[in-house]
């Protein structure tokens, strides 16, 4: 009998750690840690995109990238607020390991800000992470200018705009 593991890049806080790095060096200056997270879920699954509800003028920028709807990517079809919600733990968990490593600045984040420490990312790590946003450009441009520049509060605020329950994560 074989011995199966399956392996959800979801569920990883080690993916995890790598998605933020990557969106921090994209856009290369601090984040509120809500938009880090909101960002990384986007990363994840770029398909949700399609339920976030945008401006006009950004809703043509992202139907040029052409990313499948959730019913042609998903076998069953999670809803957005429940996919957040499960990768709030896996996120947090990132989170810490980011700071307890010293990759985060922790000026930034006492006022809830995620900025990444550069010169303490381990080369290859960085390396990675610059060849993964090359091959995603398009996507990563469109989350860390487009729809990082949306408000995360307020009548308009990402949150709302992506269907996400609007009490925070704890950490």
């Amino acid at each position: 009998m074989a011995d199966l593991r399956v392996w959800y890049a979801s569920r990883d806080p080690y993916h995890c750690i790598f998605r933020m790095v990557r969106l921090m060096t994209a856009k290369d200056e601090p984040m509120p840690l809500e938009q880090l997270r909101i960002l990384d879920m986007f990363l994840m699954f770029p398909p949700l995109l399609h339920r976030l509800s945008l401006p006009a003028n950004m809703k043509e920028r992202f139907r040029a990238l052409g990313i499948p709807t959730p019913a042609n990517s998903f076998v069953r079809l999670p809803g957005t607020a429940s996919v957040w919600q499960e990768l709030q733990l896996y996120q947090t968990t990132a989170l810490k390991r980011l700071t307890g490593l010293g990759l985060l600045k922790r000026d930034a984040l006492r006022d809830r800000y995620a900025s990444l420490e550069k010169s303490m990312v381990p080369a290859e790590i960085m390396k990675q992470a610059v060849e993964q946003n090359t091959a995603d450009k398009v996507l990563v441009a469109f989350l860390v200018e487009d729809v990082a520049s949306l408000p995360l509060t307020g009548r308009d605020s990402l949150t709302k705009r992506a269907g996400l329950p609007s009490r925070g994560p704890i950490a």
